[in-house]
């Protein structure tokens, strides 16, 4: 885990330090071990490294501190800030350069895989000088060139010059887990990990992407097209990259181009026996698991008492030789503490609890939303965020996390199992009983659920005109947007769409950037083995009938890790998950965001109408978080930075 940030310029210059600066300053955070910078000009192909003043303390006796009067005449800079996690040395110093002294990149990520990958490459007359995942890259990279992405399993945003074709390239990981925003300028490209790199350079120049506002506000949805909230500001797209040849300098959308699509198709129940999944699932689990554990500083385990985590921590305990830690978070209203700790009766856990960390949002908002740079759509990320900044203060480094299984298995039963009925229903004999029955089953759970959905349903035939149904029109926005159109078109999609749109354009692409932001305002580093892209591609294309069985979801899941886990976690019915309690929240804390309600109209005129602080608490309690994340992030970045 790291910070990178560069530029490439239309024509070579001397060094700007005041543009240098306002690109280093914002990525330091995310790399406190060291720093590093490589000037290189492609009309000459000469380039030059450099130390700053927080480099590693050893680099400045071999590598020159950059100023301006020393720095070459360049077009391209790269700038790497290090979070060390695999070879702590300063033999692993970025930017990195390959033996021949042909290949200049900078990464940001980890390469899990990278022992496997080193074995393959000293058999092909590689000789290694550091041990890191980062060297694996390099001269990855130089022996296979683009076949690389493909054989690496990890996550990355890379920009690497390559002095063979003195091209640039761009490369961002499958799933995207690592940000790598880009901005176009008159003088250049520039590109950095974290938005306010890209802003700070010529904040006056920017302007505020009203579709990208105006559709997160009216359905929570963003990240979906590379967008940003600024217009200037892209993403490079997830399973991507670009090559920037030597007679440019800007990066258009035609440039980019894809390494690894997700699975478009999903097995039949004939192609694959349910025992063979079972055998396979574990298979995947268990090496996802073991290649994520590959660290030279500590690591350890977050567990909820849920199927996913508990499922990672029992792969782990299995493989590891010595006890490994886990932290649980005991919260109000979602207190898991009780399950989780029935691992520690089959496992010998290192357990902790971590407790007290849901109570300061009203007081931390301006600074998470800094760390977070954009309106977010749940505050449970600053949640997150405080479990995950105790867990560093009790010397954690790296945190594994079962994130991601909901999305590849199909766990989020609202979302998914009304497209996954109406597909059996449309099948042969079998499925039609497979989805009656498992229909039956999920709603006739427990009295308890079967007496609520009727009351619920009572509710509705008694009380037809409520709040919502009153007020819909009024909070509708006029004008539709790209997300708007999206998410209107959802409820048409099939299983499998539905699967895709997730990874796509709803749940992960925000989750996955919002959960780098605030790991790295710390820093910590979060691995995901359930997205690891075999099992991607493994659970992308299960039959249905895998996924959803006799009323349980994630049904191949349960049936792989039943003799691992306890059956009260295994057999679970209900899901609890960290559900921030919206209306209750904004109510006891009115005092203190309603009166952000009035900056609404400082966004836009047109908005009056949504400074009604009670009408929103009382229609939609999300909906009017939405609204003042907006606002947060115009008061505390937009007038600060660019107005």
């Amino acid at each position: 885990m790291c910070g990178i940030a560069g530029y490439i310029l239309k024509q070579p210059q001397n060094l700007n330090e005041e543009i240098l600066e306002k690109l280093l300053f914002p990525i330091r955070k995310r790399g406190p071990d060291d720093e590093g910078i490589h000037l290189i000009n492609r009309f000459n192909t000469t380039n030059y490294p450099y130390s700053t003043v927080k480099s590693s303390p050893e680099l400045p006796r071999y590598l020159p501190l950059i100023t301006k009067k020393n720095a070459i005449m360049h077009d391209v800079a790269f700038i790497h800030t290090r979070y060390s996690i695999i070879d702590l040395s300063e033999k692993a110093h970025q930017p990195f350069i390959s033996a021949d002294q042909n290949i200049i990149a900078i990464f940001h990520g980890e390469i899990y895989n990278y022992l496997e990958l080193k074995e393959k490459l000293q058999q092909a007359g590689v000789v290694f000088r550091t041990r890191s995942d980062t060297e694996v890259m390099v001269e990855g990279y130089r022996i296979w060139g683009h076949e690389f992405w493909n054989k690496a399993n990890g996550f990355w945003a890379i920009a690497l010059y390559d002095k063979r074709t003195n091209e640039i390239l761009l490369c961002r990981d499958r799933i995207g887990v690592a940000p790598l925003y880009y901005r176009n300028t008159p003088q250049g490209l520039y590109f950095s990990s974290y938005l306010e790199s890209l802003i700070d350079i010529s904040p006056n120049d920017l302007d505020l992407n009203d579709d990208t506002i105006i559709g997160f506000i009216q359905t929570g949805i963003k990240d979906h097209n590379c967008s940003t909230f600024y217009s200037q500001i892209h993403s490079i797209p997830p399973a991507s990259m670009v090559v920037i040849r030597p007679n440019e300098h800007q990066l258009q959308p035609s440039q980019i181009q894809h390494y690894w699509y997700l699975p478009q198709n999903r097995w039949k129940e004939k192609d694959i026996d349910t025992d063979r999944a079972v055998k396979i699932f574990q298979e995947l689990l268990f090496n996802a698991v073991e290649i994520r554990m590959r660290s030279d500083v500590p690591i350890a385990f977050e567990l909820s008492g849920g199927l996913d985590s508990s499922s990672i921590v029992a792969a782990a305990a299995l493989i590891s030789k010595k006890k490994i830690k886990t932290f649980t978070a005991k919260i109000s209203d979602a207190n898991e503490e009780p399950l989780a700790r029935k691992m520690t009766k089959k496992y010998d856990l290192d357990f902790n609890v971590i407790q007290g960390i849901e109570n300061q949002f009203s007081y931390d908002y301006p600074m998470f939303n800094q760390l977070m740079e954009e309106p977010f759509d749940n505050p449970n990320a600053y949640t997150h965020y405080q479990m995950l900044n105790q867990m560093k203060h009790q010397h954690t480094d790296v945190v594994i996390t079962g994130a991601g299984g909901d999305e590849v298995f199909a766990g989020y039963e609202s979302s998914f199992w009304s497209a996954a009925y109406r597909e059996l229903n449309n099948g042969n004999s079998k499925q039609r009983f497979h989805a009656d029955w498992h229909e039956f089953c999920r709603r006739y759970r427990n009295i308890k659920n079967t007496t609520a959905t009727f009351k619920n349903y009572l509710n509705i035939l008694l009380n037809p005109l409520n709040i919502k149904n009153k007020t819909d029109k009024e909070f509708q926005l006029s004008n539709d947007t790209k997300a708007k159109q999206l998410s209107l078109e959802y409820p048409k999609l099939n299983f499998h769409q539905r699967t895709l749109y997730h990874f796509q354009t709803a749940l992960l692409p925000f989750y996955m950037r919002s959960s780098d932001h605030f790991t790295m305002g710390i820093p910590i580093e979060h691995r995901f083995p359930l997205l690891d892209y075999r099992i991607i591609e493994f659970g992308l294309r299960l039959p249905i009938t895998y996924l959803f069985k006799n009323g349980w979801t994630k049904y191949i899941i349960r049936k792989s890790m039943e003799k691992y886990l306890p059956k009260e976690i295994t057999w679970r019915r209900d899901k609890m998950g960290f559900k921030f309690p919206y209306k209750n929240y904004f109510l006891k804390y009115r005092n203190v965001f309603k009166p952000l309600l009035e900056d609404i109209t400082r966004l836009d005129p047109s908005l009056k109408y949504w400074n009604n602080y009670e009408k929103l608490l009382q229609y939609d309690p999300v909906l009017l978080w939405r609204v003042l994340s907006v606002i947060i992030w115009y008061r505390y970045t937009v007038t600060q930075k660019i107005r």
